[in-house]
């Protein structure tokens, strides 16, 4: 077993999901009208979302369902983006920017809403997402949010540090916001269920069906996987986010890759648990180098965080810091055994925006989560299946613009990180 295989099979998730769906291996050739490369979180709703439309639809995953970020984030169910709406505006223009703020604002609906709708089970919870403010510049960020997106109807709160500190069972953060529209899941079965709910629908998922080589031939999309498979599709869709390979030449240059690593504890005791996160809130903070916490159904706690840049899925002891970094927060977490550790790949973007990207006539990538993973990704499949059936979207199509000195991310991330933990240590 490899790291990255390693950093899947070795989480909280694998450990507790449900049956999986049976997708056999693509063999011979096929004729469809979308083809989609990656079974993730943004292939499967766009599959969903296509074939509740009645469009034939072919899925292509190289490993197995949600092997990537989909099966391995954190559960958190979060609104918005790393921008806030007056950035958006500001990316896009006010009639753009408007648009897209609308689509935000209704992303986590929409998985509660698929959840819903086709009894996905996978332990939701709309318990409200907490921004814990740490200094100065944490309190002013969490003001800002509160500002402009209340200004849009978004049922947020400021709360003092009191007031924080009931909500969540800590002294260390200054304040922070409460955003009512987020929400926890388990990140593998929601993922599994959307691939059951798109088989349902009439589209065809396949498992370990890496692809080899994509061409266009005679006006369609010709796919060819490892083994010889063939799909020829009108219509081409790669959803494959921080795990983008050299497929499609320069898509993987539009994201940087970042580790991103967790743990969890054995199930908390009653006496400890009844003091932290009482109201089932899930919570990330302020700073610079942030962590992410939640308490899972099974009474589990959890934190992720940022992993080495250099070392990004590498499991042996890679998660002290934030077990660290946990008793830090929570002190009653000390001398709490941690059962699970791992770890996978979020995707940023150089402007902290999701892309929808044109590759080419019929052809298209959504991708760039920047750790807004379950929310955006189930939006923006949606917004790939509607631009195939001819719908005005509201993410603009952009061209491949690969970020200037890929090669150096890792040292770019290195950096940033190092300089991110000492001006924490100031704020």
């Amino acid at each position: 077993m490899d790291d990255a295989e390693r950093g899947f099979r070795q989480s909280l998730w694998a450990a507790t999901v449900g049956e999986n769906a049976h997708t056999p291996q693509l063999s011979g050739s096929h004729e469809t009208d979308v083809v989609i490369i990656g079974a993730g979180i943004t292939g499967l709703s766009a599959a969903l979302h296509l074939a509740e439309k009645d469009k034939s639809v072919i899925v292509l995953e190289a490993r197995e369902i949600a092997w990537g970020a989909a099966g391995r984030n954190g559960g958190q169910v979060n609104p918005g983006w790393k921008m806030l709406p007056s950035q958006i505006r500001t990316l896009y223009g006010p009639k753009r920017g408007d648009r897209v703020i609308s689509m935000v604002d209704g992303a986590c609906d929409l998985v509660f809403e698929l959840i819903d709708r086709h009894n996905i089970s996978c332990a939701p919870r709309r318990a409200p997402y907490f921004r814990a403010a740490f200094g100065r510049r944490g309190l002013k960020e969490v003001r800002d949010w509160v500002a402009e997106w209340g200004s849009f109807g978004a049922p947020v709160v400021l709360k003092n540090q009191q007031q924080t500190h009931d909500l969540i069972g800590s002294s260390f953060y200054s304040g922070g916001m409460e955003d009512a529209r987020g929400g926890s899941l388990q990140p593998l079965s929601y993922t599994r269920g959307l691939a059951r709910a798109a088989l349902q629908a009439g589209a065809e998922v396949f498992s370990q069906s890496r692809v080899r080589q994509i061409d266009r031939v005679a006006g369609n999309w010709r796919v060819t996987t490892d083994n010889g498979g063939q799909t020829i599709a009108r219509f081409l869709i790669i959803g494959t986010n921080g795990y983008t390979d050299e497929l499609w030449s320069g898509l993987q240059k539009q994201v940087i890759p970042v580790a991103s690593l967790q743990a969890a504890t054995e199930p908390l005791p009653a006496e400890i648990l009844h003091t932290m996160l009482p109201q089932g809130h899930h919570f990330s903070d302020t700073r610079r180098d942030m962590v992410y916490c939640r308490i899972d159904e099974n009474r589990r706690f959890q934190i992720g965080g940022r992993g080495s840049p250099f070392d990004p899925v590498r499991q042996q002891a890679a998660t002290k810091h934030l077990q660290a970094q946990a008793v830090k927060i929570f002190p009653q977490l000390n001398g709490i055994n941690w059962e699970y550790e791992w770890g996978g790949l979020v995707a940023m973007t150089k402007s902290h925006a999701p892309q929808l990207i044109e590759l080419g006539e019929k052809a298209y990538a959504g991708l760039g989560y920047n750790g807004r993973g379950i929310a955006m990704a189930t939006m923006m499949g949606k917004q790939m299946a509607e631009l195939v059936m001819g719908e005005d979207v509201a993410m603009p199509c952009e061209k491949l613009s690969p970020i200037a000195f890929h090669g150096l991310r890792n040292l770019g991330i290195a950096w940033h990180m190092m300089v991110g933990r000492t001006l924490d240590k100031f704020m």
